[in-house]
């Protein structure tokens, strides 16, 4: 029987229950620059929601639901999951950046560090910290450019994650998730993933159906959304399919 790999799943909360179908490598990292027609080596960067934060077990989470959902592909897939609950598209800027009052880039779990792993594809997801943290859309906008082009010049496919609702107490601020979700999906078009009007209310918080209870993050069915959406994605389907 082929050997998979498994992802490093870095989770910045303690998740209490494990599924039993969890198993002891999942902190084995893999091998840079094993990639091969028969295997793809998935990175994924970004904040809470793909950290796994909302979903019980930790075999709920949308990436581990990925994994889980293509590990008999026929191709071989390796995940590598970098997100870090709490994280803005700053930290996952690329190595030497710096911007005045502004975080600094985490070298351990940043675009660069993501390309260090030779991936055929890089999911980037940082929904809703950055609106939080007051960014700018323009400054966001700029940050995920320069992340792009970084995977542009190395010839690497992507997907951009939209923005998610987040129950922020002014209308301004929902609103803004909105537009900026707008502008990411004309931006990067067949390379956005965007589930925005599946997990928001006509006053554009989160559907209560998909809310973990903390206003912020995505309960199992919120997770099971993204997840079927990722396994749709055409740039995902292209990457996994063995030539």
């Amino acid at each position: 029987m082929r050997k998979y790999l498994y992802f490093i799943l870095s989770l910045t909360v303690s998740i209490s229950s494990c599924s039993k179908n969890e198993r002891s490598d999942l902190d084995v990292p893999p091998e840079p620059g094993k990639n091969t027609p028969d295997s793809a080596t998935i990175v994924i960067i970004g904040s809470s929601t793909a950290a796994g934060v909302g979903a019980t077990p930790s075999d709920s989470a949308w990436v581990n639901r990925l994994r889980l959902a293509t590990i008999e592909n026929k191709k071989v897939l390796t995940y590598v999951n970098l997100a870090v609950a709490g994280y803005t598209t700053y930290q996952g800027m690329p190595n030497g950046y710096m911007k005045n009052d502004r975080p600094a880039t985490d070298t351990a779990k940043n675009i660069t560090k993501a390309l260090s792993y030779h991936p055929s594809l890089v999911m980037i997801t940082y929904p809703t910290n950055d609106v939080a943290n007051n960014y700018t859309d323009d400054e966001i906008m700029d940050n995920y450019k320069e992340m792009v082009h970084l995977l542009d010049s190395a010839k690497v496919n992507y997907i951009l994650f939209g923005t998610q609702p987040r129950n922020f107490a002014e209308t301004p601020r929902r609103e803004r998730l909105k537009t900026l979700n707008g502008r990411i999906r004309s931006a990067y078009t067949d390379h956005c993933n965007d589930n925005f009007d599946a997990l928001d209310t006509t006053d554009l918080n989160i559907k209560p159906t998909l809310s973990y209870g903390d206003g912020v993050h995505l309960n199992n069915t919120g997770h099971y959304i993204i997840v079927q959406s990722v396994l749709a994605h055409p740039v995902f389907q292209n990457i996994i399919k063995q030539n």
